[in-house]
């Protein structure tokens, strides 16, 4: 009986990274910027989006404001996902995902969270208009 032939040395490669990922399956990495960014860091991120000083006191408030809303936005979401999958982890009756979220969503238990993103929602529209206006027509979307 033959010897079976040595295996190959696996080939490693490098781990893509979150933006790298982000950029092959969304095509752009905006919305990565609100979970991987300090408030700061995602202010200057929009300044820069909307080619716009960040120095500038105009823009530097509303680009803060924005980033605040927008981090505030985000960990609403995670809250309403980590209820929702205890949720799902204490029903006596191995209620699945969509029961519970059909549950929450009958009763109105997220009703108040839902009605302060959709506030959030709706100020962010208005920072990146206000933003859009301070941006010189053709100048929006930035270098990144």
């Amino acid at each position: 009986m033959p010897e079976p032939a040595p295996n190959k040395k696996p080939e490693l490669s490098k781990l893509k990274s979150s933006k790298d990922l982000a950029v092959e399956r969304f095509g752009r990495s905006d919305g990565l910027a609100i979970v991987t960014n300090t408030t700061l860091e995602l202010a200057a991120h929009y300044a820069d989006r909307y080619n716009l000083d960040a120095k500038d006191p105009d823009v530097s408030v509303l680009t803060a404001a924005l980033a605040f809303s927008r981090h505030k936005e985000f960990m609403l979401l995670q809250e309403l996902e980590r209820d929702l999958h205890e949720r799902v982890l204490i029903s006596a009756d191995d209620e699945t995902y969509a029961e519970a979220l059909f549950q929450a969503a009958r009763t109105g238990a997220h009703s108040s969270v839902h009605k302060e993103m959709d506030r959030l929602h709706t100020r962010c529209k208005i920072y990146h208009k206000e933003l859009s206006e301070l941006a010189a027509p053709g100048d929006i979307g930035g270098s990144k």
